[in-house]
C-alpha cells in the first residue's frame, strides 16, 4: 500500500511541476515573441534617420524656393517627418519602459504584462514599417 501511496505522490508531484513548466515555457514563448517583433524592425533604426535627413532637406529646400508654390508639398513633408521623428521615438520609449518579468513573476500577471506588450511593441514595428515605407515611396518620386 506504501508503494502505490509513493507512485501515486510522485505522479502528483510531476504532473504538478509539469504544469509549472507549461506557464514557464508559455511565458518565455510569449517574451520571445515580444523580443522578435523588436528585433525585426530595430536595424532599421538607422535608416529611418538617414530618411528623415533626406526628407528634411527636400522639405528645406522647397521652403527656400518658394513656399507658396509649394506650400501643399511642403505641409505633407512635414507631416511625413514627424510620422519618421514618432516612429524612431515610439521604439525607444517602448524599450525604456519594457521590463521582462522575472522568474519569480505571478505566472498569469506576468503573462498579461507580456500580451499587453506584445501589442505595443506590435504598434511601434507598424509605424517604423509604414514610415519607411512612405518615405521611400516619396523620396522616389523625384
Amino acid at each position: 500500500m506504501r508503494k502505490i501511496f509513493n507512485v501515486l505522490f510522485l505522479l502528483f508531484s510531476f504532473s504538478q511541476l509539469s504544469c509549472q513548466n507549461e506557464k514557464i515555457d508559455e511565458n518565455q514563448l510569449l517574451k520571445d515573441e515580444v523580443i522578435a517583433i523588436h528585433d525585426e524592425v530595430m536595424p532599421y533604426m538607422g535608416e529611418l534617420k538617414s530618411l528623415k535627413k533626406e526628407i528634411d532637406n527636400k522639405l528645406d529646400s522647397l521652403v527656400q524656393h518658394d513656399s507658396l508654390v509649394h506650400a501643399e508639398e511642403i505641409k505633407k513633408l512635414s507631416l511625413l517627418s514627424e510620422q519618421l521623428d514618432h516612429a524612431f521615438d515610439g521604439m525607444f520609449v517602448w524599450m525604456r519602459q519594457f521590463k521582462a518579468p522575472d522568474a519569480d513573476a505571478e505566472k498569469e500577471e506576468a503573462k498579461s504584462y507580456l500580451l499587453d506588450q506584445k501589442e505595443m511593441v506590435q504598434k511601434v514595428n507598424e509605424d517604423i514599417k509604414e514610415a519607411l515605407k512612405l518615405a521611400k515611396v516619396e523620396l522616389a518620386e523625384n
